[in-house]
């Protein structure tokens, strides 16, 4: 059964030839069951899922957790027992909160799997067969009734006014109405345009048919979109590059200082075990055990924080990483737009009326020329509105919640709501005006008509359709309420109309009606080729958010690009592009053809000059992503259809809709949009700028704070006196004094003008050469304060226990104090913003106070090897606490008066 060309483009005949069946009575019996062995079952196949315990180990290959592992291994080898389980302890903390934070399972071909109804018609032998979906084959002869699911991917045999949503493979909401024909282009056309042709988890809105399996499982095009989302690898995030890099420059640093420290010491004649205590020390000093706890709980608050303002982020270093995004890849329909088609403007009788309200909530008032306009009052605009209705099959439902939905074709649905608006019930209408006959719309007809009993002249004929198909059925026209000749200069006069709407994107039906139909009428076809009335215009949008445009507008100032994806037509996606900001360089649009056919270098040139894409396949979306990324840029990827599914998962951040959006596009994602809006995108921007902020901030914190325990150690080596510190005391430094200060930094207040930056560079370290000479500097200057207060305290005769007690809490509190030099970017620690953050103020007293247990509390005294101070001895902490701060302060304000 090898195709030589595709199936769409192949007759019933061929079609039946290939796969040996027939169109009417199917497969035999026999054959269906020896295809199932060759082709296997119809479903998608499975992609295992991550196991808990595979998440757990993950979080033993940061750089940091590595460097704790080995000074835990180092502890154990000299004997060290208590500081190697206490490493250990903090290693399996860490661990343990990864795991937690970070487990997902991996559910995305599940979603997929679900989209398939559970059983299928099928005929086989002449015979009709309630048959399992999995066990559907190529050549199986398959029926079609409204409200059904379709099962598997094939031809169309027989099609009865077929009208299939296939929003979930295209994007776009627009029923496709199906038929037996080939296509006029004898080309490769799009999914879209294959009207002879079904797909696996489409649906059929009305109509019926029958179709042959031409794929099954993986092998259909929903089968393709999912092999696509299992060979898209999970991008690394920004975030997890910088902290990687973070880890690489302090295993550097660490080897360094240790070293030189270790070849002093043993130069100077101290004892090699002693030396490797003291080496060991040092490699806990330069670990911040508190950064992947601090890191993984910011950025789950930054989660939390997120979700109040209804943004879902499911993964954790993805919060951060959206506020570098550069490039926004926006689907149109359902992101940019509404996806609820809106009557908007009518026009009849030289009259242009407008209609606000957007969606099908039945609300909104009727205007002409800016002043209100009763439509129950207007006999026109009223026969218009119920012209409408009596020709159109769809349903206008609210459902439990209080929202409202339309069943059946949406554009028939905005002139449901339409006239709902004018008070007009299409229950109420059906009752008055029972249909007698109708003529379906089609894809060849372009019009719909229906014969309806009317009370005022026994029978009427309501039509709507393709404006110029509708204009050369009518001889008549309705002005002033009254019917006249349509002459020939009326007549072009509507043509003007008609073309002026459609370049400002509107969907246009021209509607016409007939009075008094005569009850012997033999042919509803033979009717309405004479004495039909036009009655006017209508014109439909699916109008773009309310809020789409000031987004835009943010994420421009923002440094951030946005580039419109779309299946529709050109001419409508430079329409909504216009209508909502983006920019649009119409020469450098790409045709169907071109962007199916381009290279990845071209693409990259291309996409330099132009934002909107139309008419795109999901191959397109994933080599748009691509392009971008090969271009440095920090992608971020909005859809909700499961078209949209593998560049999502390609993107740095896939962003899905959590009301509109398909299951399989939201275990895609990176972060789910719980109320669909665009603005919540940048609102999110926002808080992952912030978030990341706060990262720096705390980074700067603990790693200057490390740096400064590694040089008063180093500084005491220096000096010839016992090593200040011992390992559990570095240890409870980091973990304890460390990370507290840090995880309050994550409710730190917004930096001023935080969305007029541009993106940060995602190649940029989190530690740039600024910070890197910041870290240094106030490492020394806070390193000093100790150092002195421990040289004192020395001279001054005191025990060696006492002196490194003293040593450790002038530690610890010049590390508070540390706080205040870091929290504020541009401008003083010490200032009103401080008592906004009540978190810091309270891990500032935490802290303090698990100080004074370390060293007034007998067991810890024992642990840490700590003594009490008294109040004489609280002088040296003092005093070596306020020097380094003093200095750092005085050093900031001078810099902020000289800006």
């Amino acid at each position: 059964m090898e195709r030589k060309k595709p199936v769409y483009l192949s007759t019933i005949e061929e079609i039946e030839d290939a796969y040996s069946t027939d169109k009417n009575d199917g497969l035999e019996v026999a054959n269906a069951e020896d295809r199932l062995e060759e082709y296997g079952k119809n479903r998608l196949e499975e992609e295992a899922g991550i196991s808990m315990w595979e998440v757990f180990f993950r979080q033993f290959k940061s750089i940091v957790m590595l460097l704790l592992t080995a000074a835990a291994v180092a502890s154990f080898f000299i004997g060290e027992m208590v500081e190697g389980f206490a490493v250990l302890i903090v290693i399996m903390i860490t661990a343990i909160l990864g795991l937690i934070m970070e487990y997902r399972a991996g559910k995305s071909i599940e979603a997929l799997q679900k989209r398939v109804h559970e059983e299928a018609k099928v005929i086989r032998g002449g015979e009709i067969f309630n048959v399992s979906t999995t066990e559907l084959v190529p050549g199986d002869l398959v029926t079609i009734e409204e409200g059904d699911q379709i099962s598997a991917d094939g031809r169309i045999v027989e099609a009865e006014e077929l009208d299939i949503d296939e929003s979930m493979l295209t994007g776009e909401s627009d029923p496709v109405k199906k038929n037996t024909e080939l296509p006029d282009s004898k080309e490769e056309v799009h999914i879209s345009d294959r009207r002879n042709m079904v797909f696996m988890g489409s649906s059929a809105l009305k109509g019926k048919g029958k179709f042959i399996v031409t794929a099954t499982g993986n092998d259909a095009e929903i089968g393709k979109i999912s092999k696509m989302l299992k060979e898209t690898e999970d991008e690394v995030t920004p975030l997890e590059e910088r902290l990687e890099q973070t880890g690489r420059y302090l295993i550097v640093l660490t080897l360094i200082i240790t070293g030189i420290v270790a070849i002093i010491g043993y130069l100077s004649g101290e004892p090699l075990e002693q030396m490797l205590k003291t080496s060991i020390a040092l490699a806990i000093a330069a670990v911040p055990e508190g950064l992947p706890v601090a890191a993984t709980i910011t950025l789950a608050i930054g989660m939390n924080r997120m979700v109040k303002k209804k943004a879902l982020m499911r993964n954790l270093p993805a919060v951060e990483t959206l506020g570098s995004a550069t490039v926004f890849c926006v689907d149109k329909t359902g992101t940019l737009t509404e996806n609820e088609m809106t009557l908007q403007k009518i026009i009849m009788d030289d009259r242009v009326i407008d209609i606000s309200g957007t969606g099908y909530k039945p609300e909104g008032d009727f205007t002409e020329e800016n002043d209100a306009l009763d439509p129950t009052k207007d006999q026109g605009l009223s026969l218009l509105l119920k012209t409408g209705v009596l020709s159109s099959d769809a349903v206008l439902n609210e459902k439990e919640d209080g929202k409202w939905e339309i069943v059946g074709d949406p554009t028939e649905g905005a002139l449901i709501v339409g006239a709902r608006k004018a008070g007009l019930h299409k229950e109420e209408l059906e009752k008055k005006y029972p249909r007698i006959d109708l003529i379906p719309f089609d894809s060849e007809r372009k019009f719909m008509a229906a014969l309806n009993e009317t009370p005022e002249n026994g029978r009427g004929i309501f039509l709507k359709g393709a404006p110029e198909v509708v204009l050369e059925m009518c001889d008549k026209l309705y002005e002033d309420n009254n019917v006249i000749r349509l002459t020939e200069d009326k007549m072009e006069g509507l043509r003007s109309v008609n073309e002026r709407l459609a370049k400002e994107s509107f969907r246009i039906l021209g509607l016409a009606y007939k009075e008094e139909v005569s009850d012997k009428y033999e042919n509803l076809e033979d009717e309405i080729k004479k004495g039909m009335i036009f009655l006017g215009f209508v014109g439909m949008i699916d109008p773009p958010r309310e809020d789409i445009q000031e987004s835009i507008e943010i994420a421009s100032k923002a440094g951030i690009r946005t580039v419109m994806l779309t299946g529709d037509q050109h001419e409508t996606a430079i329409g909504i592009a216009k209508s909502i900001g983006i920019e649009v360089n119409e020469d450098k649009m790409l045709k169907d053809s071109d962007l199916e056919d381009i290279s990845m270098e071209s693409l990259e040139e291309n996409l330099k000059q132009n934002s909107v894409y139309a008419r795109v396949t999901p191959e397109d979306k994933l080599n748009i992503v691509g392009a971008l990324k090969n271009m440095n840029q920090v992608v971020a990827m909005t859809g909700d259809g499961v078209n949209d599914a593998p560049a999502l998962k390609k993107a740095d951040i896939g962003v899905s809709m959590g009301i509109r959006g398909t299951a399989v596009a939201k275990e895609a994602s990176d972060m789910i949009l719980l109320d669909d809006r665009f603005g919540t995108i940048v609102e999110a921007v926002r808080q992952g700028r912030v978030i990341f902020d706060n990262i720096q901030k705390f980074i700067h914190y603990l790693l200057s704070c490390n740096l400064s325990e590694i040089l008063f150690i180093f500084l005491s080596i220096i000096f010839g006196v016992p090593v200040p510190l011992v390992a559990l005391q570095i240890l409870w430094l980091n973990v304890v004094t460390g990370v507290f200060p840090a995880l309050a930094m994550a409710w730190e207040l917004p930096e001023e003008g935080v969305m007029e930056k541009q993106p940060r560079d995602p190649k940029e370290s989190i530690i740039t050469n600024r910070y890197k000479f910041i870290i240094g500097f106030q490492g020394l200057v806070i390193a000093i304060g100790p150092t002195i207060s421990y040289l004192l305290a020395l001279n001054k005769g005191f025990e060696i226990d006492v002196a490194r007690t003293i040593g450790f809490m002038t530690l610890a509190m010049v590390h508070l104090l540390q706080v205040f030099n870091v929290r504020r970017k541009n401008g003083l620690g010490y200032d009103k913003t401080f008592i906004k953050n009540p978190y810091l103020i309270g891990a500032l007293a935490l802290t303090f106070s698990l100080q004074l247990i370390a060293i007034y509390t007998p067991i810890i005294q024992s642990i840490l090897q700590t003594r009490s101070l008294t109040l004489g001895m609280w002088v040296y902490v003092l005093l070596g606490a306020a020097i380094p701060n003093i200095v750092l302060q005085v050093i900031a304000i001078i810099k902020n008066r000289r800006k």
